[in-house]
């Protein structure tokens, strides 16, 4: 990845030397912190300055981390911070080299924000939503200068996460991809460059796993053994954990998006619709699969249980090998699909991908490492039986997938 620039040799990527970002909210801020922690000046706009000063309080919150671990000194806090600038209306972006668009997750407003800006920037100035799951296809279809228009997906918290999937629209020129790609490289992050479609690459993977999840809750597994068994996996957290930090909310919006996308081989579990419907939405407001306190976990909320309808005991008996296979066998059958599609070129960007962007275990050498370890033949054959036991089309090995398994591997 540090030795290319995402498309070829032949492509030149443009300075950035002045950003903006639309959206001062927490990822608004974050990405308002990735510009000012190498000393990139950043214009904020919002819609009033109370939002602005939420953006710049979540940036002041990680520098003085940093200045509380003595990693920065007074001085040096002050001089970052001041590379980020607020604003109610477009005065200097005129200016400007690239515009990140951090606003909320829906196709209008992103096409209304993104026509009404693009009439306040220079020709050159390049337009990179944020979006985790919206097509940038469409987007484009709001610019005069679609060329321009490309995505530029952070994870959240931007300061502790590595990866940036640079996402080409139908329109991005292969320069605006070039530029973003060297820019994520400039900021400190890992980036991968994807091809448009529903959820890109590490939401569209990552979803089977947290769904599968959600599936054996109701299926009477206990949130404490799910999340249990994925630590000793090897994964950062458990996913019932992960979908509390994410939102509840949130990803229940997402599976519906993919669910929409791809049929009824991305059936979404029921579980987080009715959980966030009774007012848990996860770590954000302290209530979800965890109790919490500070935004600290305090421990598992036995009663949410009684929010499931029609619980069974159905997977109360898989050992936990199976539990592991029955999240992350979905995960490789999707990939499998991915790549196929052409959504990143080779699996180890894949790997690249699900190592940055969800911690997936580095012992493990990636999500089609670990599957060429388990064996193509012996993930199809599993698929095969949770399919039949229940899972349906959701757990079905795919054309891709059984290609993979004749070949017989993916590497």
């Amino acid at each position: 990845m540090k030795k290319t620039n995402g498309v070829g040799p032949h492509v030149t990527p443009r300075k950035i030397e002045r950003a903006g970002v639309l959206g001062a909210g927490v990822m608004g801020g974050g990405i308002a912190w990735a510009f000012a922690n190498k000393d990139v000046p950043i214009r904020m706009k919002d819609l009033n300055w109370e939002a602005v000063g939420l953006g710049l309080q979540q940036a002041g919150e990680v520098f003085g981390k940093a200045m509380k671990r003595r990693k920065l000194t007074k001085n040096q806090f002050m001089s970052k911070m001041a590379h980020i600038s607020g604003t109610l209306d477009f005065a200097g972006f005129k200016s400007l080299d690239v515009v990140v668009e951090a606003v909320v997750e829906n196709m209008d407003i992103k096409k209304k924000v993104i026509s009404e800006t693009e009439a306040h920037l220079s020709e050159n100035c390049i337009i990179a939503s944020n979006t985790s799951s919206l097509s940038i296809s469409e987007m484009q279809t709001a610019a005069r200068r679609p060329e321009n228009v490309a995505g530029f997906h952070f994870f959240n918290p931007v300061s502790k996460m590595p990866l940036v999937e640079v996402i080409a629209g139908a329109k991005s020129s292969p320069e605006t991809v070039a530029t973003l790609f060297e820019l994520a490289k400039k900021l400190g992050k890992t980036p991968i460059v994807v091809k448009d479609g529903p959820g890109f690459l590490v939401n569209r993977l990552l979803m089977p796993y947290m769904n599968e999840a959600l599936f054996l809750l109701a299926e009477g597994v206990s949130v404490e053994r799910i999340d249990k068994t994925m630590l000793a996996f090897g994964m950062p957290m458990g996913p019932m954990r992960l979908v509390d930090e994410v939102g509840i909310d949130v990803g229940a919006k997402v599976a519906k998006i993919l669910h929409q996308a791809f049929g009824a081989r991305a059936e979404a579990s029921p579980v987080s619709e009715v959980i966030a419907k009774s007012g848990r939405l996860g770590k954000k407001n302290g209530k979800g699969f965890y109790v919490y306190e500070n935004g600290q976990p305090l421990g598992v909320d036995d009663s949410i249980v009684q929010l499931i309808p029609n619980r069974t005991a159905r997977s109360v008996n898989l050992t936990d090998v199976e539990l592991v296979q029955r999240m992350t066998y979905p995960m490789i059958n999707e990939a499998a699909l991915a790549l196929s599609e052409g959504v990143v070129k080779t699996p180890g960007e894949v790997d690249l991908g699900m190592i940055m962007g969800t911690g997936f275990p580095p012992f493990r050498g990636g999500l089609l490492r670990y599957a060429d370890s388990e064996g193509p033949k012996k993930v199809v054959d599993t698929l095969d039986k949770f399919s039949s036991a229940g899972g349906g089309e959701r757990l079905k090995p795919n054309h891709a997938m059984i290609e993979v398994a004749r070949k017989g591997s993916f590497y």
